[in-house]
């Protein structure tokens, strides 16, 4: 929620500026329709531990730097390329998912993590915008990037890899 008002910090007062952020808010989804299948196919041939610590790197690599003022441009360029990894990440990770759980289990397994996305879906923009409110917007992908960072990580030390 906080990328047009990042933008109008950018950019300034300005007419278009709804339209701008939208552009760059709209750019990670783009590129994650163009990657996602791409991704999802790497994973059944590399395996999706792999393919979700490359996703994690990649969302890591392309959110940290949005919180430098490169200008406009670059802002959008970097949430395009956001989106060309942030995509992978959940395919990869119910995969994973998948395969790790008990069958006996799995149907209870998957609404855990469901339900841990939900919970993502609504703390993250509440945490967001309080990291916002309080030390700037620009630290919301500093904080991000490093979180994201954080789930590389653990994937690497923790999530065994399973075949395919």
């Amino acid at each position: 929620p906080v990328v047009t008002l990042y933008v109008q910090e950018m950019l300034g007062s300005r007419p278009d500026i709804a339209t701008l952020g939208g552009v760059a808010y709209a750019a990670t989804g783009l590129a994650g329709v163009l990657a996602v299948p791409i991704l999802g196919k790497r994973g059944d041939t590399w395996g999706y531990k792999r393919v979700l610590m490359l996703s994690l790197a990649g969302a890591a690599l392309f959110t940290l730097p949005q919180a430098l003022p490169f200008g406009y441009i670059a802002f959008a360029a970097e949430r395009f390329g956001l989106g060309l990894f942030v995509g992978g990440v959940l395919p990869a990770a119910n995969a994973l998912v998948g395969r790790l759980a008990d069958p006996s289990r799995r149907g209870l397994v998957y609404g855990m993590t469901s339900s841990a996305y939900f919970l993502g879906n609504t703390l993250g923009p509440l945490c967001g915008g309080a990291v916002a409110a309080t030390v700037g917007i620009q630290w919301v992908f500093a904080m991000t990037g490093s979180l994201i960072v954080l789930n590389l990580l653990w994937v690497w030390r923790k999530v065994p890899e399973v075949n395919a």
